[in-house]
């Protein structure tokens, strides 16, 4: 059976996250069904989307002569996953911006949090005007950089 296509007014964000990944700025969002305004899917852990996971396998070496890779590290095609890989896959553009907007709402389940995810913390945007529309760099500065020189200044 063929997965159904994602459409947002299917679904509910319970938390928005906005990361970034090799200098480039993402957003994600952890969702639950949405079968009414009064109806949220509580059963489950709810699902991400934009993000994606890569498994990673251990490496040997190509010794077959006739393969393009020859004598090149490759994948073990007989061994399991030794790690995952979360890659974010919905960069921060104005299209995704409003793709997560319309994912917004207050529930019975409960409001949507809007999360700054930086490498050292977690931090729960406390104005969502800005959310939408600030880079993560400054984001970072305002956040984390401020509480390191709070922190620097007290000791």
């Amino acid at each position: 059976m063929a997965k159904r296509k994602f459409k947002t007014e299917d679904y509910w964000a319970q938390h928005i996250i906005r990361a970034q990944q090799n200098g480039q700025d993402y957003i994600m969002a952890l969702v639950r069904r949405k079968y009414s305004e009064d109806d949220i899917e509580p059963v489950g852990p709810g699902e991400y989307i934009g993000l994606d996971k890569e498994s990673s396998y251990k490496k040997i070496t190509d010794k077959d002569p006739e393969s393009e890779t020859f004598g090149e590290r490759i994948d073990d095609p007989s061994s399991e996953p030794t790690g995952t890989k979360v890659v974010f896959t919905d960069k921060f553009t104005p299209a995704n911006v409003k793709k997560y907007q319309a994912l917004v709402g207050i529930t019975n389940y409960g409001e949507t949090g809007f999360i700054y995810k930086f490498k050292q913390v977690n931090i729960t945007a406390d104005n969502v005007a800005e959310f939408w529309s600030s880079k993560m760099d400054n984001m970072y500065n305002k956040y984390v950089l401020k509480n390191k020189v709070v922190m620097v200044e007290k000791n």
